[in-house]
């Protein structure tokens, strides 16, 4: 078997020189004797980072990789929390929650773990300042009342401790200042990394440590092909396993291909187009339904996403807890012309409309299919497609009209969402209502999960009828995987998990 390192020098050479992945590697068989093989994954975008604690934290390339590498005390399945590294939990009082941890595991250097590894893990996060530090806003104390406990104290009731904490991956407390250690980082999980190469390359190798059964991969192998036609050619040559993120358009060919398998599943992703309401003319909310009834997004959806996706009932995926159905807009050009009207743009008005290069699922077309329909009802939306840096530094400043994006709610808890993005501290699209602030902190201090999701539906009622955006459309994930890749398990957080696979 070539060696890690020689692979992996050719993986970064095949990166500088624009080679293909034909150079290097023809097969994922090791060839040893014992059965051991290598996955080899094609990532639709890099991998520029695994420390999941500060600016990443959020970001899907790097937890999809490090949740082969760290685990979390809690999971959710089936929609559902569930143990993982904690044993079991209590709320002692309304704010104060306590987790058992469980005894029996060790980090891959054999390093037992213990509550002060959960202690340390929770406050880098938080004193990351990343785009997950603010679910943790109440925390006033961590407490480690032994080497198997670990309390939460906040200083209001944090209903969203249990979704929060599935995000919160644990790693050894005396790596966790070094930021070396991030560059082959290794946590409790099934793998450790054992190369990486920002933006390039990810080498994964089976921890032996694991506590739990042994993964059948003995190593994940992943590297960035950014072109999708480059990795459609590196899935028909065999020079990849899988790869996801294809536009549909792509998949149909590969169903065809009797060599893959083309998997599709319902995602907490979806798509949107965001009215900036602290800028006329959406200032107003009518001008805002306008934009929606005017476009017929059914005729849309067929043309351009077919299999990609299923039409939105409400501003969140309906597998999301906290999701509520809402009563749809329909394509009416007239209604919106009245509205228009109402709102003293009876000759309508001229904007425009911004999204990040790559950004979304046929984002050019469906832009452009939507510009075309308001133009019926007399809007003139410039376009305005720019580099992902440009876009990202104008949508914080708010320096733009209309903007079309996706997201995905990835802890599947409907406070991740709506609260981080439309409360009015979040000044993320100018929209600000004092009744919907006072619904989204009530649902994030209530500790009644039925409850919450009760004050969610409530909230995603006002987001929109209010149109705050327009929610067209629910994300399906695709996974392509050539024949052989057994075990392969799709999960509604869209980062695919390679720990249960085999390869025959």
């Amino acid at each position: 078997m070539r060696s890690l390192t020689t692979r992996l020098g050719a993986l970064a050479l095949a990166g500088v020189l624009g080679l293909t992945a034909c150079s290097f590697d023809s097969g994922s068989s090791t060839g040893d004797g014992t059965g051991a093989t290598t996955l080899r994954v094609a990532n639709p975008t890099p991998v520029v980072s695994l420390n999941p604690f500060a600016a990443n934290s959020a970001d899907q390339p790097t937890l999809t990789v490090v949740q082969e590498v760290f685990e979390t005390l809690v999971v959710r399945e089936n929609g559902e929390i569930a143990p993982k590294l904690a044993e079991s939990w209590t709320n002692p009082d309304p704010l104060t929650w306590q987790f058992v941890l469980r005894k029996d595991v060790t980090f891959a250097d054999g390093t037992p773990m213990t509550s002060a590894d959960a202690k340390a893990s929770l406050q880098a996060l938080i004193d990351g300042k990343g785009p997950l530090a603010g679910l943790w806003a109440t925390v006033d104390e961590i407490g480690t009342p032994d080497e198997h406990t670990l309390t939460i104290h906040t200083s209001s009731e944090l209903g969203t401790v249990l979704s929060n904490l599935t995000l919160l991956w644990i790693a050894p407390a005396a790596k966790l200042a070094d930021s070396a250690f991030f560059n082959a980082p290794y946590g409790t999980g099934p793998f450790k990394v054992s190369s990486f190469t920002a933006g390039q390359s990810v080498e994964l190798t089976r921890n032996d440590n694991y506590r739990g059964d042994q993964p059948k991969l003995e190593t994940i192998s992943y590297r960035y092909i950014p072109e999708v036609s480059g990795r459609v050619t590196a899935l028909s040559n065999n020079e990849i396993d899988v790869t996801w993120g294809l536009p549909p358009d792509q998949l149909t060919g590969l169903r065809d291909n009797d060599a893959l398998t083309v998997e599709s599943f319902p995602t907490y992703a979806n798509y949107y187009i965001w009215f900036n309401s602290s800028r006329e003319p959406f200032t107003d909310a009518r001008v805002r339904q306008a934009m929606w009834h005017a476009v017929d997004f059914g005729r849309i959806n067929d043309s351009l996403f077919d299999q990609a996706g299923t039409a939105a009932t409400g501003p969140l995926p309906e597998a999301i807890f906290g999701a509520a159905g809402q009563n749809p807009y329909a394509y009416d050009p007239a209604k919106a012309k009245q509205l228009l009207t109402e709102a003293g743009y009876p000759n309508g008005f001229t904007t425009s409309m911004m999204w990040s290069t790559g950004c979304c699922t046929n984002g050019n077309s469906f832009a452009d299919a939507m510009i075309s329909d308001w133009a019926k009802v007399g809007i003139v939306v410039k376009p305005e497609e720019l580099e992902r840096a440009t876009w990202l530094d104008k949508l914080l400043k708010l320096d733009w009209d209309s903007t079309m994006t996706t997201g995905s709610t990835i802890t599947g808890d409907a406070d991740f969402t709506l609260a981080r993005l439309y409360l009015s501290t979040a000044n993320r699209n100018g929209y600000a209502n004092p009744e919907l602030d006072r619904i989204l902190l009530a649902a994030r201090a209530e500790l009644d999960q039925d409850k919450r999701a009760d004050l969610y539906a409530q909230a995603g009622k006002i987001v929109w009828d209010d149109a705050v955006g327009i929610f067209p459309l629910d994300l399906s994930g695709n996974v392509v995987l050539r024949k052989g890749v057994e075990g392969f398990t799709p999960t509604p957080n869209d980062l695919p998990d390679f720990a249960g696979v085999s390869l025959r």
